[in-house]
């Protein structure tokens, strides 16, 4: 599988009418050599060089053998460009494994390449100290704990984070959303600011940081695209969830309300699959099709969205 189809005109053009949306960042963490710094395309450091860069791993991964580890030196500062995007909607979407008792951290940055640093929610962190296992929390630079928003997240699990920012308004007016795990931890239309209300000057990027020397955590199948994502909040109502993923050969597909159609796309925007179902479950052969990432446009009692799925 390719990783990255950045700006992908082709896959803009195949898609359109389908999920009229452009994906930037499609990254398996496949096409870097075990061991050393990650340090192209979209990926940089805060200093711009390989000494914090992210190293690859094969020690974990998601999909295929290998992801992003970002260890305990407390010397690593990875960060995932996404753009300095001014205006639209923007999803992301990584998944994350952090080993039992270890600690993660990232934050959003307002600017990419990073001057002086712009934390525009504040900090994120999981097991923060090494004492709250399976818990975590967003503090939007605010030093008092009734404004933190908190979580929870599986410990020593492959799990989803998935971010959307809608900037349609201008920067100064962006709101965003958060899924962690499949759970909303940041509802729809919360500003994109920290808890003084201060933007950040663009959707500039995330800063994977060792905070401390238990940190450990890994990242693996990163997404990153434009337009609505796959209508999150219509179909966590609607209970639709596609497991399991990464899937070796069958895909099980549920929902609280009738599944009325499924059909899936490879990256490139041809459709390898199809089928009417008017039932609350169904399950799709994918044991003959080729190893990488589809997405799968799933209409559940008309509302229609689009998950992707990794073989």
């Amino acid at each position: 599988m390719k990783k990255n189809y950045l700006l992908f005109a082709i896959l803009a053009l195949s898609f359109s009418g389908i999920f009229a949306q452009t994906v930037e960042i499609n990254d398996d963490m496949e096409s870097y050599t075990v061991g050393t710094s990650i340090l192209q395309d979209h990926w940089t450091s805060w200093s711009g060089t390989a000494a914090d860069a992210m190293l690859s791993s094969n020690a974990q991964a998601h999909s295929g053998s290998k992801s992003g580890f970002v260890d305990g030196s407390t010397t690593i500062d990875a960060v995932l460009d996404t753009g300095n995007k001014i205006f639209g909607t923007w999803w992301l979407s990584f998944y994350m494994y952090i080993p039992a008792g270890k600690e993660g951290y990232y934050n959003w940055q307002g600017t990419v390449p990073i001057g002086s640093g712009e934390w525009v929610v504040g900090n994120i962190y999981f097991n923060e100290g090494g004492d709250e296992p399976g818990s975590g929390y967003i503090d939007y630079s605010s030093g008092d704990a009734a404004d933190w928003v908190y979580f929870t997240y599986p410990e020593g699990q492959w799990f989803e984070v998935v971010t959307g920012v809608d900037i349609t308004s201008g920067i100064s007016l962006a709101t965003w959303e958060m899924w962690v795990d499949g759970v909303e931890v940041v509802s729809a239309g919360t500003p994109f600011a920290d808890a003084a209300g201060t933007p950040g000057t663009s959707l500039g990027g995330i800063d994977f940081y060792s905070i401390s020397a238990n940190n450990e955590y890994y990242i693996d199948d990163v997404t990153y695209q434009d337009g609505p994502f796959v209508g999150v909040n219509d179909f966590a109502q609607k209970g639709f969830s596609a497991f399991p993923n990464p899937v070796n050969n069958i895909l099980n597909l549920k929902a609280n309300e009738n599944i009325t159609s499924v059909a899936i796309y490879n990256v490139l925007g041809q459709q390898v699959y199809s089928a009417k179902v008017n039932a609350l479950t169904s399950q799709v052969d994918m044991s003959q099709m080729a190893s990488g990432a589809y997405f799968v446009k799933v209409n559940v009692n008309g509302s229609e969205g689009t998950v992707k799925v990794v073989k």
